[in-house]
């Protein structure tokens, strides 16, 4: 159903307002992290305008989520938002929260956030500051990863390891 809509969003985007409510409800379903995940995922691929104003309370809530899988869905989210709304994801603090995400305790929550700071990044330019907690930080999530976030971890370690060499002590 969230695939159907998602897609349908695309050739009917005033329908698809018409059920931001349910993705809403569905965000704080307290039952099953599935669904919460799940709202926030088609929220953020929706790909409307209109959309970013009624997603940003759900997924702030997301990135502070108990579920490690709602969590490592959020992150992605923020990155599709900022392709959408860029300025109102830097308006909310979306991105601040985003970089805290690579401290998380949960390597997969990590390995996505790496993702999204990399793929944010690409537009925006170098907005996090590597520092030895979380370079440690970085280094201890690879063996929870799988090998796809193992990559981007190195990457990301590697690309801005070189930018800021001068900074890092260890």
């Amino acid at each position: 159903m969230y695939l159907y809509i998602i897609n349908y969003a695309k050739a009917q985007p005033d329908l698809t307002l018409m059920a931001i409510n349910t993705f809403r409800k569905d965000s704080t379903e307290r039952i099953n992290p599935i669904i919460r995940a799940l709202a926030v995922r088609t929220m953020g691929c929706i790909g409307i305008e209109q959309m970013v104003e009624y997603l940003l309370g759900p997924l702030q809530s997301a990135l502070n989520d108990e579920d490690a899988y709602v969590r490592k869905t959020a992150v992605m989210c923020v990155a599709k938002v900022y392709d959408i709304n860029p300025e109102r994801v830097e308006e909310a603090g979306l991105l601040k929260n985003l970089a805290d995400m690579l401290l998380d305790g949960n390597g997969m929550v990590v390995s996505n956030a790496v993702v999204a700071i990399t793929e944010i990044s690409h537009k925006k330019g170098k907005f996090v500051t590597l520092t030895p907690k979380l370079i440690h930080q970085l280094l201890n999530a690879l063996p929870e990863c799988a090998e796809w976030g193992r990559v981007y971890i190195l990457d990301f370690l590697s690309e801005n390891t070189l930018c800021h060499e001068a900074e890092i002590t260890l």
